[in-house]
């Protein structure tokens, strides 16, 4: 049975997560959650300037805490139960005196070796927002060899998952991946997509006038290039197709699709989401990991920051 471990915090936008991760996965018996709530202390809410002189008359007793702390994950529970999700397949944990909300999330996962993790996309309050990094981009970053769902309440309810195809090595484990997690949800249609890069470099005008046999050549070969390059991303899709098909997913409600990049992958990523409303997105983490800390310039991370209204799936392989 997989673990999904649960941020959960006592906000409405929370329990709105909550609800939409019940509904989501609904009946799933084949899945345990394990819903968590890390109780921050008042002072680690302000900026550190200001919390120096105040931080001892700040601290909320260890009962108070707890107080708090049972409160949000009972109410959590009663909204994921509700939603649909089996009582039975849930468990309840609490972290008390907590500094950083997102190493604990992470050391919880590693303690209980859990490899999904769901947080919410907004922190819990406007204070914590003005904070240098999220604990949804911090989880996201940090969290090595976890997959991260990145929810954003509310979401579309359009019963549409995209598996978005960046890189070659990495479509495989999406495709298991979505298969695993993402095909028990019933009435689901799922698009892979993955968006042709642009011309490399080496087939470029270099300034050279060309006659018409070298622009013919260059014509040819850029048409080579971009079918053996379809070639290869077509292998995975229809291995990922097989096997949602395997698991009961009809072929009709499979999709592949291999289109050219008009304005860079990450915006036009943004566009397919939003244009088609996808509940689901689901991609490569991979390029978390390739980039210094903030990440500006990833995929991954332009996604997680301006993808609206649905669930992103960070996927480690």
């Amino acid at each position: 049975m997989r673990t999904i471990l649960v941020a959960v915090d006592g906000t409405e936008r929370g329990l709105q997560m909550v609800s939409i991760l019940g509904e989501l996965l609904q009946g799933r018996k084949d899945l345990h959650i394990v819903l968590l709530h890390c109780v921050q202390q008042i002072a680690t809410l302000l900026p550190g300037d200001l919390c120096l002189d105040i931080e001892e008359n700040c601290k909320i007793p260890s009962a108070a805490q707890e107080k708090i702390g049972n409160a949000v994950v009972g109410e959590s529970l009663l909204r994921l139960t509700a939603a649909g999700f089996p009582k039975n397949n849930v468990d309840l944990r609490l972290r008390v005196d907590s500094m950083d909300p997102a190493q604990d999330i992470i050391d919880q996962a590693v303690q209980e070796r859990i490899q999904t993790i769901v947080v919410g996309k907004r922190g819990r309050s406007q204070v914590e927002n003005l904070l240098l990094g999220s604990i949804s981009s911090k989880v996201a970053q940090y969290s090595r060899g976890k997959s991260v769902w990145i929810v954003d309440s509310p979401v579309n309810k359009s019963g549409r998952a995209l598996i978005a195809m960046e890189g070659v090595p990495e479509s495989r484990e999406l495709s298991y991946y979505a298969a695993e997690l993402i095909a028990g949800c019933p009435g689901f249609k799922f698009t892979f997509l993955h968006l042709l890069p642009p011309v490399p470099p080496m087939f470029w005008d270099d300034g050279h006038i060309l006659g018409n046999s070298e622009q013919k050549d260059r014509v040819g070969r850029i048409d080579k290039w971009k079918s053996e390059w379809k070639e290869r991303v077509e292998k995975y899709m229809v291995e990922g197709r097989d096997l949602l098909v395997e698991r009961g997913i009809p072929e009709k409600d499979v999709e592949t699709l291999i289109l050219p990049t008009k304005e860079g992958v990450a915006r036009d990523l943004l566009a397919e989401i939003d244009e088609h409303k996808f509940q689901v997105v689901l991609m490569g983490k991979k390029s978390f990991h390739e980039r210094k800390p903030f990440l500006m310039g990833s995929h991954a991370s332009k996604i997680l920051h301006n993808a609206r209204a649905t669930i992103l799936c960070l996927v480690d392989s």
